[in-house]
């Protein structure tokens, strides 16, 4: 029940979310068309922004992309193990069919040469030398992996095997697949692994030194060379009959970082559909936004009144620093953003100290605020002494203590002499009484 509550959640900020900007809304390229593909997740991992997505949630057949999670788990297992040598045996090459790099019973490698095999080479014998090596058996590890699916929130994704040839069984969505690749994402071997156009795994005890070059079209130029995307950081990518075109893909450009994934595409025109998609979202996301500055510390905003200074009555502020902040590159920052900025108080007193806080500015776009920096001085001003000690006359003068003191020397002064009347009347009194007696 708790499963499926998870899933109805998701499904329904997939729904909510889904070809929605999470951006503010604006006169940008339009998105490029995603007709040729079953299901497409285009993120921004900076923004946590869902910059394009077609059918994310629906169920298709993951390809290759499942070396994605394959090739995770075996790192998160293998990482301290990497060089360790790992003899090959029959049973872990029994039934590997597919795309592989020609392992032999008896062969030593090590694991870290299986790794390349499989996130470069694309190598389903690597697959399974890597999931009995980790797991004993291929069911162990897929287990292991349907585990690491639902730890990672891919609740509509189910594995029956290590390499992404076709079951039936085997689906996922273009949202899950998303999830995978995030954390392959941010870990450091994969990446590092995947993102490698060739690998030269040195000669074994029973072969020579073997090249193995990266199945991504977008990273290696080996086999084809019209998709390549000096941009594209590693992770994944492949196809079969029933499952179409597949990737999952990082790219990375002045401090944008996106995550790419393309399922169940076609091949149109002598072109696979895949690479054609991830490429224009890329390239689109490169070209249409960015980060803007919006608030640039040589603004000179406003003054403000300064008090007890005999050289200068006002001081300009400007802001602290600046600000950017990831928009639309074709914005208009004297018609689009509005500016607003508020001062601490009227006036301020000096001494005042070369960048001082003394109010703040703020910018909206579409009524929504994209941040606010501190305002501050921009210069020096130093205090009149002669302007200060009338000052501290002043205050003194009109401080409470100082009033309730005049008012009781007052009210004193008025008593005694009230007192020195009135006892003045009446010693004149009784000596005119004396008098009459």
């Amino acid at each position: 029940m708790f499963s499926f509550c998870k899933r109805v959640i998701a499904l329904l900020c997939i729904m909510i979310f889904s070809a929605v900007y999470l951006l503010p809304t604006f006169a940008v390229s339009p998105i490029p068309i995603l007709d040729d593909a079953k299901a497409v997740y285009f993120y921004n991992v900076e923004q946590k922004t869902v910059m394009a997505e077609k059918d994310a949630d629906i169920p298709v057949y993951p390809a290759s992309t499942v070396k994605i999670m394959t090739g995770l788990v075996a790192i998160e297992a293998l990482s301290s193990r990497l060089g360790e040598n790992i003899k090959i045996t029959e049973e872990m090459l029994k039934g590997v069919t597919g795309n592989n790099i020609k392992l032999k019973a008896g062969e030593v490698v090590t694991a870290l040469d299986l790794l390349y095999g499989l996130l470069v080479g694309g190598a389903n014998d690597a697959a399974s030398a890597l999931a009995f090596t980790v797991a004993g058996s291929i069911e162990n590890y897929t287990a292991l992996m349907n585990a690491k699916a639902i730890q990672l929130g891919a609740l509509d994704t189910n594995y029956t095997n290590v390499s992404g040839m076709h079951d039936p069984a085997m689906v996922t969505t273009a949202y899950d697949t998303f999830l995978i690749a995030k954390a392959a994402s941010e870990n450091s071997i994969f990446t590092e692994i995947s993102s490698e156009s060739r690998y030269q795994m040195p000669k074994t005890n029973l072969s020579s030194e073997r090249n193995i070059y990266n199945k991504n079209y977008l990273i290696s130029r080996y086999t084809e060379t019209k998709y390549y995307n000096k941009y594209v950081k590693g992770l994944n990518s492949g196809s079969t009959t029933q499952g179409g075109y597949c990737l999952a893909t990082l790219a990375k450009k002045g401090g944008q970082t996106y995550i790419c994934v393309v399922l169940g595409a076609a091949e149109k025109d002598g072109d696979i559909c895949s690479y054609t998609i991830a490429n224009s979202l890329i390239n689109w996301a490169f070209s249409s936004y960015g980060y803007v500055e919006v608030i640039s510390k040589d603004m000179l905003v406003c003054e403000v009144k300064v008090d007890l200074s005999e050289d200068i009555d006002h001081v300009t502020l400007r802001p602290a620093s600046s600000l950017t902040v990831f928009l639309p590159l074709d914005i208009d920052k004297e018609k689009d953003l509005v500016y607003s900025h508020k001062i601490a108080a009227p006036s301020l007193t000096a001494p005042v100290e070369e960048g001082q806080i003394a109010g703040f500015i703020s910018v909206e776009l579409d009524g929504e605020v994209l941040g606010s920096v501190d305002l501050v001085t921009m210069n020096k001003v130093d205090r009149s002494e002669f302007l200060y000690g009338l000052q501290r006359i002043r205050n003194f003068t009109t401080s409470r203590p100082f009033v309730i003191t005049v008012i009781i020397f007052i009210v004193l002064f008025v008593a005694y002499i009230l007192s020195n009347a009135f006892f003045g009347t009446s010693k004149k009194q009784r000596r005119y009484h004396h008098k009459k007696r």
